[in-house]
């Protein structure tokens, strides 16, 4: 089966500055990826190019077998979605509202509203369980609140790969969980292929597929998810010794950063 995405040789030069250096990764439909690495490793700069916001400089972007730079926005909006971090943010829209803005790939300025358009308006606000936010203002909601409309907005866009951007910062433990499971079962009961920027390499580890782990614009590592998990890896990534433990409940193995 071919890639959904394909990342060959990948170079960003901006103004002088490599961002990104020589970055290979396929995805394929179904797959979930998790993109790790210290602050101002590149993490948020591969997203904005896989959203065709900043060019390639050198190597190799396709979106489904098609060069992203031969694509206008729009058609890239068709294929793929985004979902921003959930901080300071004042968007001063009723969520239901923000929602139907998913479907703008597919609209002009004089198009109507479809049939097809609510069909997607109304399985996403059902597979996020957004319904009882659908009449409230977006600045009433808590933060998990409004990432949970985030998502269903990127739902309604109906695009075969979602994007997130450290989805679950910000937000506390129990806003976190429930956005984790949001986003499996997205993957997995909906088939919606993943590409998830984060910090959290157990949550990485133990919910994503594979991992491309960024460091100074390099690749560091990349490969099944649970192989991440030890000493060399993830001391080279993050400077940072680490202790491993096993999670009491599902026997997984836990990293913890080592105050010695």
């Amino acid at each position: 089966m071919k890639p959904l995405l394909t990342v060959n040789n990948l170079t960003v030069n901006i103004a002088g500055k490599t961002l990104l250096s020589d970055i290979s990764c396929d995805v394929h439909q179904g797959d979930y990826l998790c993109i790790l690495g210290a602050n101002g490793a590149g993490k948020s700069t591969l997203l904005k190019v896989l959203m065709g916001i900043i060019k390639v400089s050198q190597g190799e972007l396709l979106l489904n077998q098609t060069s992203l730079n031969k694509l206008s926005q729009k058609q890239i909006a068709q294929q793929l979605s985004y979902v921003p971090q959930a901080h300071g943010r004042q968007l001063n829209f009723l969520a239901g509202d923000f929602i139907k803005m998913g479907r703008y790939a597919y609209h002009s300025a004089f198009s109507e509203w479809q049939s097809n358009d609510q069909h997607a308006l109304e399985h996403a606000i059902a597979v996020t369980d957004t319904e009882q936010f659908l009449q409230r203002q977006m600045t009433t909601l808590s933060g998990g609140e409004v990432q949970r409309v985030m998502i269903a907005a990127a739902v309604c866009q109906q695009t075969p790969l979602l994007l997130l951007d450290e989805p679950t910062s910000f937000l506390d433990p129990h806003h976190q969980v429930e956005v984790h499971h949001l986003i499996r079962d997205l993957n997995q009961q909906h088939a919606i292929t993943i590409i998830e920027v984060s910090h959290d390499v157990n949550h990485a580890a133990q919910h994503s597929q594979h991992i491309l782990a960024l460091k100074q614009g390099r690749t560091i590592w990349y490969g099944e998810s649970a192989q991440l998990m030890q000493k060399e890896h993830l001391q080279t990534l993050y400077d940072q010794q680490f202790v491993f433990i096993k999670h009491p409940q599902t026997g997984a193995t836990i990293a913890l950063p080592s105050e010695s």
